[in-house]
């Protein structure tokens, strides 16, 4: 075979040594083989594949000339995100752990998460009751404080959630140390595990993501002892402490000196009270419309880490979200979105009246799904109903707004972004935020 052949008989080569390219030009090899091999099934596999392609192609770039007759209009929704804590039962009908749980949150992050990408504003919402742009709208989160780890922690050591040990009795914790170390100084490949069995958890095996999984007392026989971490043998001593230092064959650097601070945004020990876990279980919907709230979701299981907190994420059907769980109650975390309107006085104090029991021992909460609520705030909204005086109504509310920050039932993230796609012909009609849409100006632009 001459040059010429030669050079006619090879594949075709793509731009590229490495990476992407690289990688496409080994496809481009493989496709030329299976086409001039001799196995004439893999050749007509092959020319069926390339078919497919060219189709997809077509079709994509036909689709691409359709849709760039249009354009996406943005703006902000009369709406914002919130995340909802659950006040009824558990450890968030605790206070403190709302407000910790509150000020574990960038909202700031959040809100750029979801906005920062669409090109829309991404300060995050300061009021429960109106929205940036509204004539009676505050910033009222400084009731609460902004993001801080530290006070956070602070706050779930107050309501006696401490960091550190196995979440056992003493009495098992003790068996279990004695099995390990019988375990350590003979050990038996036929020695059985003396592991605990594990707690049930309150969301279905099969949507429940758990954020960390729970140690087991047998899977290790690893101790802490202040700064370093060393295994319990049978004649083991903790390695030493000093940067460089090595006892028993350790590795120089293996272990940090003391008072080596944590990386920034690293996690913190799980948090116990009375030999229980702080677990929340958080539920979110799990749609093809929602994955910006499954995004804002992993986020802020992310951010509970860091302060000790764990999560159980259930995603659950769209068509039951809000009835099966939001309003029965059946979650610990969850976000939703509530509308605002030019009326909070009227409009928004269902969504915070404090739940009341009824004849029957069940609880009215109208539409306050936190089941978190105050006199004071009752008290505020009945006045700013019957205030005739339009700044004093505006500041009973802004008072009340305060009053909701710091019970910490609920926390605003963002506003909801609003996208519509229409013709860049039609004229004054799409993404209208707060305006109210005119449509006798609606209409199409002369050619």
């Amino acid at each position: 075979m001459g040059p010429g052949a030669a050079r006619a008989a090879a594949p075709p080569l793509l731009a590229g040594a490495s990476g992407a390219g690289s990688a496409d030009a080994a496809a481009a090899t493989l496709s030329w083989a299976a086409l001039h091999g001799s196995d004439r099934r893999a050749a007509e596999a092959e020319r069926a594949a390339l078919r497919k392609r060219a189709e997809a192609e077509r079709r994509f770039t036909a689709e691409q000339k359709g849709l760039s007759g249009f354009e996406v209009r943005k703006s902000l929704e009369p709406a914002y995100t919130q995340l909802a804590l659950n006040g009824a039962e558990g450890p968030l009908a605790d206070e403190r752990v709302r407000r910790a749980v509150a000020r574990a949150l960038d909202r700031e992050e959040l809100a750029k998460a979801v906005l920062g990408p669409l090109g829309l504003p991404t300060d995050p919402v300061g009021s429960h009751v109106a929205l940036a742009g509204q004539p009676h709208y505050a910033d009222g989160s400084a009731a609460l404080g902004g993001h801080d780890a530290g006070k956070a922690l602070a706050l779930l050591h107050e309501a006696g959630w401490k960091q550190g040990g196995p979440l056992k009795t003493p009495a098992a914790g003790a068996a279990g140390a004695d099995a390990r170390r019988k375990s350590s100084a003979s050990p038996s490949p036929s020695a059985p595990s003396s592991s605990a069995p594990s707690a049930p958890s309150s969301a279905p095996a099969s949507a429940a993501v758990s954020a960390s999984p729970s140690p087991s007392p047998s899977s290790s026989a690893a101790e802490e002892d202040g700064d370093a971490t060393y295994v319990v043998g049978q004649d083991d001593k903790p390695p030493a402490r000093d940067a460089g230092e090595q006892r028993g064959g350790g590795v120089p650097g293996a272990y940090a000196p003391r008072g080596t601070a944590a990386p920034a945004g690293a996690e913190a020990a799980q948090l116990a009270k009375d030999g229980r876990p702080l677990t929340l279980r958080f539920v979110l919907p799990s749609g093809q419309g929602s994955e910006s709230l499954r995004t804002v979701g992993e986020r802020i299981q992310r951010m509970l880490r860091r302060v000790g907190i764990r999560t159980e994420i259930s995603r659950v059907p769209d068509d039951g979200y809000f009835d099966d769980h939001i309003a029965n109650g059946q979650y610990d975390l969850a976000l939703y979105s509530w509308p605002v309107s030019a009326y909070p006085a009227t409009d928004a104090r269902p969504i915070f009246a404090k739940p009341v029991p009824a004849a029957d021992g069940s609880l009215v909460v109208e539409q306050n799904y936190t089941r978190v609520g105050t006199d004071e705030v009752d008290q505020l909204f009945e006045r700013a109903v019957t205030e005739l005086d339009e700044e004093e109504g505006h500041e009973l509310m802004r008072r009340a707004d305060e009053r909701i920050w710091t019970a910490a039932g609920s926390v605003p993230l963002y506003q909801r972004p609003q996208l519509v796609a229409a013709r860049r012909t039609v004229a004054n009609a799409g993404a209208f935020g707060f305006r109210t849409p005119l449509y006798e100006d609606m209409g199409f632009l002369a050619k």
